[in-house]
């Protein structure tokens, strides 16, 4: 039985920072907007919780408040360059409040359908208690909408690896959604084995060597890693990401930042972290102290498991640990339980995590009337501007103000880009819809006019090729046009490294047209 039904001009699913900056534009220009949450709370992962879904009890942003902001909501002064978990609720909190989203969110409402119905949109949902994950006695309510986001990211199904033996093992083993830190976990004083060498699992491994304080710490990575640290130089490391940078052939920009990387930590391999890729072609695992722990003897890094027999677990080298606790890192696949199973078909390849969306946005087959926001993972920097350029564009489409290419165009550029990045990113699961932000974001931005122009900002023009310029940098101009825009871009700093290298370079310029002057003249 239906206990009632609302009418609404885009539902929004998912109250986490891509569902809620997707509200917020599409609120801005006039649409009557409502996000469904299957939870209480809002901020998505960021939001810690004592069990399930969310961040770690210590986790800090690993990209800078600069590049991991709303572009038209800077973070507070007196928040740290990597904020803490904590800094993150409360900013979003703050976020949701400033703009009056909180009175466009249904809490504690799990949609078990998405489907068409006529030229729009029927979502069926129900009431769910606490936490989101136990259904109360519910009616079914029903949303009828012309547009639909979904943004419930693609952190979304635990991915669980099994290995032989794994069922003699007698001690604990859980995945990283569950882990919040080595107390609260028990693992103190214990031995513990991280499977998965991502971020994750280096703040993890960290955890236990320190608050846990436990008797072994060991990283298992079949795949290896570059490991880099918060601050290059004084800034942090994702203010190197310029658009200068990133134009250069990607291979001599990452033979450049492999060099800084190695003169800075040392090479890889003298850690035995022993990465199968290019630095640029992956996603890095960024921490400031695991080189340190490892340096110490506190964390031990090895290959990939062969078996596992009781509590001794072999590695491919021939080595072997005895260890009380498995902690699988292993990332997450993308579920949509909820869509059509013909459209789900059409988008998702559940065996690769391959999702077949035009600019990670669009099914050609379905068109602008259902956006999949957030739906990508950024080579640097952090998602929330990408969800962002993203929303923009989808409420652009929305206002029919821009038109999507047509089925077979988009088909075109899918298979492209596919290729592209088969080329430039190391083949796994987790590097199917990896981009570089800034680039990703100039595509997005240049179909509804918010790339920022050098000849537009001259006295920017500096600063939009040598800084990181922050996410305010896609509101310089266009529909989604911020006041606040160039202050705050001009808030994100320039690299010292940049600055002296374009020193030289103009220097050097000079003196070669110097030079050919006086030998003409």
């Amino acid at each position: 039985m239906v206990k009632h039904q609302n009418e609404a001009d885009v539902c929004v699913i998912g109250a986490g920072i891509s569902g809620l900056v997707t509200a917020k534009c599409l609120k801005e220009k006039g649409f009557k907007v409502v996000i469904l949450e299957q939870t209480e709370l809002i901020g998505g992962l960021w939001c810690y919780r004592d069990h399930g879904y969310g961040v770690m009890r210590f986790t800090h942003i690993n990209v800078s408040k600069h590049n991991y902001s709303f572009s038209d909501f800077p973070f507070p002064e007196d928040v740290p360059d990597f904020p803490h978990n904590r800094d993150m609720a409360q900013y979003i909190n703050d976020y949701v409040v400033n703009f009056g989203l909180d009175k466009l969110i249904h809490f504690n409402t799990k949609v078990d359908r998405v489907e068409r119905s006529g030229d729009g949109w029927k979502i069926a949902a129900t009431k769910t208690e606490k936490g989101g994950s136990h259904l109360s006695v519910s009616e079914e309510i029903i949303y009828h909408t012309k547009y639909v986001a979904i943004a419930t990211g693609h952190h979304a199904e635990p991915k669980r690896p099994y290995f032989p033996g794994q069922n003699t093992f007698k001690g604990q083993i859980i995945h990283s959604v569950d882990y919040k830190d080595a107390i609260s976990n028990g693992f103190t004083g214990k031995r513990v084995l991280i499977v998965g060498i991502g971020n994750s699992a280096v703040d993890a491994a960290v955890d236990c060597a320190t608050t846990g304080r436990c008797k072994q710490v060991v990283i298992s990575t079949r795949s290896g890693a570059w490991v880099i640290p918060n601050y290059i130089f004084g800034l942090p490391t994702d203010h190197y990401a310029s658009r200068l940078f990133l134009w250069l052939p990607w291979k001599v920009s990452n033979f450049i930042f492999e060099k800084f990387v190695s003169i800075i930590t040392g090479s890889p391999e003298k850690w035995k972290l022993n990465p199968k890729m290019k630095i640029l072609q992956t996603q890095p695992t960024v921490s400031p102290t695991l080189i340190h722990h490892i340096q110490r003897g506190n964390i031990q890094i090895k290959p990939n498991i062969t078996k596992i027999d009781g509590s001794t677990v072999h590695f491919t080298d021939g080595t072997s640990i005895d260890t009380d606790c498995i902690v699988y890192c292993t990332g997450y696949s993308i579920s949509l339980p909820f869509l059509d199973e013909d459209i789900k078909r059409d988008i998702l390849d559940n065996e690769t995590n391959q999702i077949t969306l035009y600019k990670n946005v669009f099914s050609p087959r379905v068109g602008s009337s259902l956006a999949f926001i957030g739906f990508v993972q950024p080579a640097s920097g952090g998602i929330l501007t990408m969800s962002e350029t993203q929303a923009m564009w989808f409420t652009q489409l929305c206002r029919q103000k821009v038109k999507l290419p047509s089925p077979k165009q988009m088909q075109k550029a899918i298979k492209k880009e596919n290729e592209d990045n088969e080329g430039r990113y190391y083949k796994s699961a987790r590097h199917t819809i990896q981009k570089d932000p800034i680039l990703y974001n100039d595509e997005i931005a240049s179909l509804i006019g918010s790339k920022p122009q050098l000849w537009r900002h001259p006295t920017m023009a500096i600063r939009l090729l040598l800084s990181s310029c922050g996410a305010a940098q896609w509101r310089l101009q266009g529909p989604f046009q911020w006041s606040g825009a160039s202050e705050t871009v001009r808030n994100t700093p320039i690299a010292n490294l940049y600055k002296f290298s374009s020193t030289c370079i103009l220097l050097l310029i000079l003196y070669v047209i110097y030079k050919l002057v006086t030998l003409f003249c």
